[in-house]
């Protein structure tokens, strides 16, 4: 009978396992506010199907080492010194894009172990923190740097540091609409009400919900949303790596402290003249862009539902930036298709041609250098490589010439240090 009992839980784990890994079981909810992505599916299946397909819905997965849905990038037979713990340590990824890290979890907690997989050169380096705030805090071992303070808050979503639990893992559906389970009551209300003959109106039943429509927000309050993860800085506490507390529609900086600009001053974030230095700084350089001053929202560019180009841009670069710089656009600037040449100096079909090669310089550093792309939209010049080392739009696609040969190339341009 023991056997048998025994026998009974071993595959009921094994059977709660797989439909995690293939995504049936998206996990429980510690905070009664939260409802949890399968809630909103009901009714916005579109939506919730295109965030599947984001980088969002898979930055924590339990890792899967062979097969079709295989996961792990990372070589686990590699000889690398930067290796040094087994398949038998992982019991979590974090990320795929730019690079892979692998947690284990000690008690109730994970840690992040001491080697990264960069996706882009397929090899392993070393992941040991050194210029963080948040580096002094903790002791220098892996296994004494918590997840929970330091990652989870962004990784997953309703994520609570007391319980260390969350209302599923991934940056999902309440990460940027706020909790929702009085809105999925509501909904259900309506429903009932409508099968008993009522003519409900929407309206009436979630307008006290608080659900958040990150359009309906002035531009502040909406960015917010995304630079509660995309702003380089600290909790108020100095403890924590994310901003504890803070839900979408509420001001930021009451839970949150932005890396600062020091005019002129090169530090971990942030390049002398104010361009990325580091990866996930994109709120903290866009803030100092003309598209910002404009009332652009990042969601103006970026689909958090999905969308079929990199970086969930709503259309190809090109046409993306276009749509407000093209010719007869509401900025009323003179680029289009059939004129670009003119503005780039590049044929129309090159990647000189390519809007964000110049105005979005890949200036910060992710799992290797000028991986990042700066945000504040500005053209940096091979003058500020010259004096301040800071990586140009030129050099970054002209890899075999010189600095001094991108100065003496564009110096006659009639954009040139405009």
């Amino acid at each position: 009978m023991r056997k048998g009992i025994i026998a009974a839980v071993m595959i009921f784990r094994m059977l709660l396992v797989s439909a995690i890994i293939s995504g049936k079981v998206e996990s429980a909810s510690p905070d009664s506010g939260y409802a949890g992505s399968q809630e909103c599916k009901r009714c916005h299946e579109e939506k919730y199907a295109g965030w599947k397909t984001t980088m969002h819905s898979k930055m924590e997965q339990e890792p899967v080492w062979e097969g079709s849905d295989k996961n792990v990038l990372g070589d686990f037979n590699s000889k690398d010194p930067a290796l040094t713990f087994k398949p038998e340590d992982v019991d979590m990824l974090i990320g795929s894009r730019f690079k892979q890290r692998y947690a284990k979890k000690i008690g109730d907690d994970y840690y992040m172990l001491p080697a990264e997989w960069v996706v882009s050169k397929k090899k392993w380096q070393s992941y040991v923190p050194k210029k963080d705030w948040w580096v002094s805090q903790y002791p220098a071992d892996w296994d004494k740097k918590p997840a929970s303070r330091l990652c989870e808050g962004c990784h997953q979503t309703g994520y609570d540091l007391e319980t260390k639990k969350s209302s599923e893992k991934n940056i999902a559906c309440e990460a940027c609409h706020g909790p929702g389970k009085e809105h999925i009551e509501a909904m259900n209300k309506m429903e009932g009400d409508k099968k008993s003959g009522m003519m409900p109106k929407p309206s009436e039943y979630v307008k006290d919900t608080k659900i958040i429509n990150p359009a309906n927000l002035e531009r502040e309050r909406a960015n917010d949303i995304c630079f509660q993860c995309h702003l380089s800085g600290k909790s108020l506490d100095n403890k924590t790596a994310w901003p504890v507390g803070y839900k979408p529609g509420d001001v930021l900086s009451k839970y949150w402290i932005d890396d600062p600009y020091e005019n002129g001053k090169e530090t971990y974030t942030f390049w002398h003249n104010g361009t990325a230095h580091k990866n996930r700084v994109q709120g903290n350089t866009y803030k100092f862009s003309k598209m910002n001053k404009q009332g652009v929202k990042c969601f103006a560019c970026h689909n958090p539902h999905g969308a079929a180009y990199k970086s969930i841009l709503y259309k190809s670069p090109n046409n993306l930036c276009l749509t407000c710089h093209g010719s007869g656009s509401v900025f009323g600037e003179k680029y289009s298709f059939d004129k670009i040449e003119e503005h780039t100096h590049h044929k129309p079909a090159s990647s000189g041609s390519d809007c964000i090669e110049c105005h979005m310089v890949k200036t910060g550093k992710h799992a290797v250098d000028r991986e990042s792309r700066d945000h504040t939209f500005k053209f940096v010049s091979p003058t500020e490589t010259k004096k301040y080392g800071v990586p140009n739009a030129c050099n970054n696609c002209h890899t075999d010439k010189s600095v001094e040969w991108a100065v003496e190339h564009v110096t006659g341009w009639q954009y040139f240090n405009k």
